[in-house]
C-alpha cells in the first residue's frame, strides 16, 4: 500500500456507507468498482448486518487501508446500518452505496464537483443503467436534475436513486433514517427534508443499479411504510394535505400492484420503469464489467 493511501485513509474526503446482507453473490464486484474509481480520497465503511453465507469474508479478503470491515453478528436493518455508517464516517461527504450494484469509475468524481459548485444542494443522485443477476442490461435511468422537478409532487415519491445518494456528512447528521421502517427508508427521508433542503441529480451515469422482479409482498411491504412513514413526516410538517395525498397515492399503488402477482405482468411492469437502454449505455456497461473481470490482472 502506497504512503498516498495511508495518508488518504487517515483524513478521507469522502464516506462510502456499504451495509451488507448475504452480499456474497455481488459484494466482489461491488468493491472492485470502489477501488476503480478516479477519485482515491475515500474510506469504505463496509457494514455487515450479521450476513450468514462468505459475505465477511470476500469483506476482509480486500488489502486497502481505505477499507473498513465492520460487524457486530446481529441483524438491525439498513436504515440502522446507514445511520451507523454516518456516525463512523470521518469524510466531509457521504455516499450510499449498496453490496449489489456497481460504480462508474467517475463517481465520486463527478458527485462531489456537483455539489462543490453548487454550493446551494444538500443531497445529489445521478443517473443509472439497470441490470438484472443475469449480467444482461435492462435499460436507463435519467431522473431531472432540479429539485423543483424532483420535488414536484412528493405526496408520490422522489426521482432520487437511493444508491446514488451523496451529500455533506453533516446533512445526514440532520436528517437521520427512521429505523421503524424496514423498507422506502430514503423516500421517507427525503419527504422529511424536502422543504428545508434542495436536491440534484448529477446529468451522468454513476451507477449500475441491479433490479430483479419483486414479489408483491415485497412491493405491498414498501407501499406501506412509505405511507406510514410519509404520513408522519408531512404532518409533522404541518402539510396535511401532502399527508393524505400520500396515503391516497401509496394505496392506489397497491391496488395497481395486484396484476403484478401473476410473473409475466410482473415483468413487463418492471421493464416499464426504466427507459430503453441506448447503444452508448451498451458499451459503457460492457466496459465497465471488462475492468472489473480484469482488475485482478491488472494488479500485477
Amino acid at each position: 500500500m502506497s504512503n498516498g493511501c495511508l495518508r488518504m485513509a487517515d483524513s478521507p474526503v469522502i464516506s462510502i456507507g456499504m451495509p451488507v446482507f448475504n452480499a456474497a453473490r455481488s459484494l466482489r464486484s461491488a468493491l472492485i468498482s470502489i477501488l476503480l474509481q478516479d477519485f482515491e480520497a475515500w474510506e469504505l465503511l463496509l457494514i455487515d448486518d450479521g450476513s450468514t453465507d462468505d459475505t465477511l469474508a470476500i469483506a476482509r479478503s480486500f488489502d486497502d487501508v481505505r477499507i473498513r470491515v465492520l460487524s457486530d453478528g446481529v441483524n438491525r436493518g439498513l436504515a440502522a446500518r446507514l445511520n451507523e455508517a454516518v456516525r463512523e464516517s470521518r469524510g466531509e461527504y457521504f455516499v450510499r452505496m449498496d453490496g449489489d450494484d456497481i460504480a462508474f469509475p467517475c463517481r465520486l468524481t463527478r458527485q462531489l464537483a456537483y455539489l462543490r459548485s453548487h454550493p446551494e444542494v444538500d443531497l445529489v443522485g445521478g443517473w443509472a443503467v439497470v441490470f438484472d443477476s443475469s449480467s444482461e442490461l435492462r435499460g436507463r435511468r435519467t431522473p431531472a436534475e432540479s429539485h423543483e422537478a424532483i420535488c414536484a409532487t412528493p405526496w408520490t415519491g422522489f426521482p432520487l436513486m437511493h444508491p446514488t445518494f451523496m451529500a455533506r456528512t453533516g446533512w445526514f447528521r440532520a436528517f437521520p433514517y427512521d429505523e421503524s421502517l424496514s423498507k422506502a427508508q430514503d423516500q421517507v427521508l427525503l419527504a422529511g427534508a424536502c422543504l428545508s433542503s434542495r436536491f440534484a441529480n448529477v446529468q451522468d451515469f454513476v451507477l449500475a443499479y441491479r433490479e430483479d422482479a419483486p414479489g408483491t409482498g415485497k412491493l405491498w411491504a414498501s407501499r406501506r411504510c412509505m405511507m406510514r412513514g410519509m404520513f408522519r413526516a408531512y404532518t409533522d410538517m404541518g402539510r396535511k394535505d401532502w399527508a393524505w395525498r400520500a396515503v391516497a397515492a401509496q394505496g392506489l399503488r397497491m391496488l395497481a400492484d395486484i396484476p403484478a402477482m401473476l410473473p409475466p405482468v410482473r415483468r413487463r411492469l418492471l421493464r416499464r420503469r426504466s427507459l430503453t437502454a441506448e447503444e452508448d449505455d451498451v458499451a459503457r456497461w460492457q466496459d465497465l464489467l471488462l475492468r472489473i473481470a480484469t482488475w485482478g490482472a491488472s494488479r500485477g
